[in-house]
């Protein structure tokens, strides 16, 4: 075996339960935790002046933490659409403080009192989904404006739609929420993958290298999904894998397509692209192969343009490649057919789902979606603006996986600003390493049933 036994205990490089689960709410766009908001208010259908015509809105506070539900018409994005204006707002007036506006398609956050604009993460915003729905959750933490009165908040919508009168939303204390139980390591052989969408060739970009490497070096995963090196060679980023993770025995193989990588101490079998979005292989653990997909689809755009239909496309392409692989078409000294498949990386699903339903069931058997919760956030944010304007923080990188033949044991969004100071110093972190991208990485652990 090459580096370390694959039948490791699972220590967990964080928390194998991250804080985010002691939380009210986790903003994922499941909304099973909406069970009895604090205030809700109904709006008709077709009474709006634009494509956001709000039906439903309902709210929660918990000492300083906003959660709104906000329910639409028809499926569309929030912050993106072919008719950008008028846009709607969502106006927050807390009790004795400031008033904040939310504008979805403008992408801003600003102070009513003073109209500055504010960056998203000095507010704690966080929305879902980011793909188009007719149900979104929305968190603003008001803390930075100061104490909200007994009075709690007030909310109204203007631009595209209106209420027929504002709703208030009272100050309550959160509900108290149990802890989950400690995910116990597997009995069986595991599987290490971390996903990181590295900026424009960050991995050999200064200013980036250093952050993205402790980062890497941090996660010690057995293979590694890569993005957006477009600059980099295989050559490179085995050179750079061996010199920041030398392996006790043997070195680190890559396969590349693109800007994609598949990275591992294990050894390749290079899968074909159908398309450059991707790139696949089959890692061959002392266990039985694992077929790995990193995909970087296209970009931008909102359900139903151009560039909605292009990441369509690509996702139906990663799924053929998958069906061949199921059908024992790349079969060779190696039997793949029976081998467990995990497909991850930058989805950039900022348009509709479709990408994310043609890869999982029923469409794609036994390909099941991975929650993936941000490491000491009540959200599943992987993706924000640098600067902390523009675009809002969300969710553009996601994991799929073979849920008959892989068992998820751990499963996060690592973010290093969120870390404390003795875990930064655990794992040789320092708390901005994570701005080395504008994605954060994703960490997971999977058992691995037994092949046939």
């Amino acid at each position: 075996m090459e580096g370390r036994s694959m039948l490791r205990m699972l220590i967990p490089v964080l928390s194998l339960v991250p804080w985010a689960w002691a939380q009210p709410f986790v903003v994922d766009g499941q909304f099973d935790d909406w069970t009895s908001p604090a205030a809700e208010m109904s709006d008709p259908v077709g009474d709006a002046g634009g494509q956001l015509d709000a039906t439903r809105l309902a709210g929660v506070l918990s000492q300083s933490t906003l959660h709104v539900r906000l329910d639409i018409a028809s499926e569309q994005n929030l912050q993106a659409g072919s008719q950008p204006a008028p846009d709607l707002r969502l106006i927050i007036e807390p009790d004795g403080l400031a008033g904040l506006e939310v504008q979805f398609r403008n992408r801003v956050v600003r102070r009513l009192d003073t109209n500055e604009v504010l960056r998203w993460d000095a507010v704690g915003f966080a929305s879902a989904p980011t793909f188009a729905a007719q149900r979104f959750e929305i968190r603003v933490d008001l803390s930075s404006l100061g104490v909200v009165g007994p009075g709690g908040v007030t909310l109204s919508l203007a631009g595209s739609d209106a209420l027929d009168e504002p709703l208030r939303v009272p100050a309550t204390s959160p509900a108290p929420v149990p802890r989950g139980a400690p995910i116990e390591p597997a009995p069986r052989p595991s599987v290490r993958l971390a996903s990181l969408n590295t900026l424009r060739t960050g991995l050999f970009a200064p200013g980036q290298s250093d952050k993205l490497a402790r980062l890497l070096v941090a996660a010690d995963a057995d293979a590694y999904l890569l993005q957006e090196e477009y600059n980099s060679s295989e050559s490179q980023i085995v050179s750079l894998f061996n010199t920041i993770l030398p392996l006790d025995k043997g070195v680190w193989r890559a396969h590349k397509r693109g800007d994609t990588a598949v990275v591992s101490r294990w050894p390749l079998v290079d899968l074909p692209s159908h398309d450059s979005s991707y790139s696949a292989a089959a890692m061959l653990t002392g266990h039985g192969p694992v077929v790995l997909v990193s995909i970087h689809p296209k970009c931008c755009g909102y359900i139903g343009s151009s560039e909605d239909q292009r990441r369509i496309d690509q996702a139906k392409l990663t799924a053929q490649l998958v069906q061949e692989v199921r059908a024992g078409q790349y079969d060779g000294q190696v039997k793949l057919s029976g081998a467990p498949v995990i497909v991850g990386g930058d989805w950039n699903l900022v348009g509709s789902r479709m990408p994310l339903d043609i890869l999982t069931a029923p469409e794609l058997e036994h390909m099941a979606e991975l929650r993936l919760v941000r490491t000491g956030a009540a959200d599943t944010t992987t993706w924000r603006e640098l600067d902390g304007l523009g675009f809002p923080p969300g969710r553009l990188d996601l994991m799929v996986y073979d849920c008959e033949l892989l068992k998820p044991v751990r499963a996060e969004v690592l973010d290093t600003s969120m870390l404390t100071q003795d875990r930064l110093k655990q794992l040789g972190l320092f708390p901005d390493d994570s701005t080395g991208s504008d994605h954060l990485m994703l960490l997971t652990d999977f058992a691995l049933a037994a092949q046939d």
